[in-house]
């Protein structure tokens, strides 16, 4: 018995590196400060130890972190009133993240600016995020558009 729970802990830590950087820009764009992230992050890989899934590829186990993690952080949401945005604490290493674009990016409205991460960000298409949100595809691409022209605006 202790050797299944070490060898699937194994598991979880490779699944945990591989797919860490894009649980937090999803929780981050809900809780948009770095605690309640962090505290969302946790959640969201505690619920994988504790259900202890497997996966068919690399893409099913994010798709699946995806979807925790923004249950876990809109059932959080509705418990609290969430903080100002501070892009300080986005841990991101590349300089861009860190520009206008993404400033305004976590300024749009939460059904907006979630499929633009998944999509511009992430790099998914919008079935998958369709798939991931639990709506249309043409839905999607209805919002990525809407953002865009948000984005052009203040931009």
């Amino acid at each position: 018995m202790a050797d299944n729970k070490n060898e699937y802990s194994k598991i979880a830590e490779g699944i945990y590196d591989r797919h860490m950087d894009t649980v937090y820009s999803v929780c981050f764009m809900y809780m948009k400060n770095k605690h309640d992230t962090e505290d969302a992050v946790g959640n969201t890989f505690l619920k994988l130890l504790e259900k202890k899934k497997t996966f068919d590829s690399e893409e099913h186990e994010r798709a699946w972190l995806i979807r925790v993690a923004i249950n876990i952080c809109k059932n959080t949401i509705t418990h609290w009133s969430r903080k100002s945005v501070d892009i300080s604490d986005l841990p991101l290493q590349s300089e861009e993240v860190r520009n206008d674009v993404l400033r305004q990016v976590l300024e749009l409205p939460e059904e907006l600016k979630v499929p633009v991460y998944l999509h511009y960000y992430a790099g998914y298409s919008s079935k998958e995020i369709g798939r991931l949100l639990g709506i249309a595809d043409s839905s999607v691409r209805s919002r990525l558009l809407k953002a865009r022209k948000l984005l052009e605006k203040v931009l």
